[in-house]
């Protein structure tokens, strides 16, 4: 889903707005677009940004927790009518407070809903009551777990740390990659482990480790393992690998796009000193994956 010139932005319907990057549409995000979706006399409609504002102004690539179709798809089921993906460029992150509340006035913006830190415009110099001059303002309060603010980038720092089940908390969900699968080295097959590499594109990958999630094929889901990591012991890696296991599959499925859903930390990434110990640690990891999916975690 391709982001917009903000010019050519041409909306006519009264609209309950809400505005932020959205990534990972965590529990906070969430209960904006609740209250956001609670508004019936107008459209109910999230905007936000692509490339990541953070990419843009440091000019360095920027890992996301979601790409903009699962990002529409979480905020569609949540009750939004429709996402606006604006083009997050120089233009645009130059306007003017003003320039700003012209260009929401223009697009028939009759209420916001907002977090209580929200700001807009260059350098961030627009402020809630800004906005309150010209539209009806709503302000949801910080949503606090464990003493800390729900936030993108805790999230971030909760999966970089390994803590995945604190993290799909916060999200609500399981923490999930999309991508295609894409040829590797096909070394796994040679020691009875056959992975899928999968191109992880612009999403962040958790800490190095062995993890046990589920594998979106098409319409059917898989149990299996999910290598992050370098490949320490055979056929190191200088960039990360994203490599899937799937328990009980034996299908070519190169080409495809896969969703992974990554639900628990099983181990971190070893090195080990041969080929047979790599391989008698991966038989002890697949007894674990079929103990969890026998558990239906």
């Amino acid at each position: 889903m391709k982001a917009i010139n903000y010019k050519k932005l041409n909306n006519n319907d009264p609209v309950t707005l809400t505005i932020g990057n959205f990534d990972g549409v965590h529990k906070g995000h969430q209960k904006l677009v609740e209250l956001n979706v609670s508004f019936k006399d107008s459209k109910n409609v999230v905007m936000t940004f692509d490339p990541h504002p953070v990419s843009v102004f440091t000019k360095n690539a920027f890992y996301t927790l979601s790409n903009n179709q699962q990002k529409t798809e979480i905020l569609k089921s949540l009750g939004i009518d429709e996402v606006w993906i604006i083009e997050f460029n120089k233009t645009f992150s130059q306007l003017s407070v003003e320039a700003f509340i012209d260009f929401l006035k223009k697009n028939h913006v009759i209420r916001m809903v907002v977090g209580e830190d929200f700001r807009f415009g260059y350098q961030g110099k627009g402020r809630i009551d800004d906005l309150k001059k010209y539209f009806e303002v709503v302000v949801l309060s910080d949503q606090i777990v464990d003493q800390m603010r729900i936030s993108s980038s805790h999230v971030r720092n909760l999966l970089i740390e390994g803590n995945i089940a604190h993290a799909n908390e916060l999200l609500s969900r399981p923490y999930a990659i999309e991508g295609i699968v894409i040829h590797g080295d096909k070394v796994g097959r040679t020691i009875g482990f056959p992975t899928a590499n999968i191109d992880y594109e612009n999403y962040l990958l958790p800490k190095n480790g062995i993890y046990y999630g589920k594998i979106h094929i098409e319409e059917k889901i898989y149990d299996g393992l999910i290598n992050i990591g370098n490949n320490p012991t055979i056929n190191y890696q200088v960039k990360k690998r994203f490599e899937v296991y799937i328990l009980d599959f034996n299908e070519t499925i190169y080409g495809k796009r896969v969703k992974i859903e990554l639900l628990k930390y099983l181990r971190p990434e070893a090195k080990f000193n041969s080929k047979e110990e790599l391989i008698q640690q991966m038989e002890k990891d697949k007894e674990q994956a079929l103990l969890l999916r026998k558990a239906n975690l």
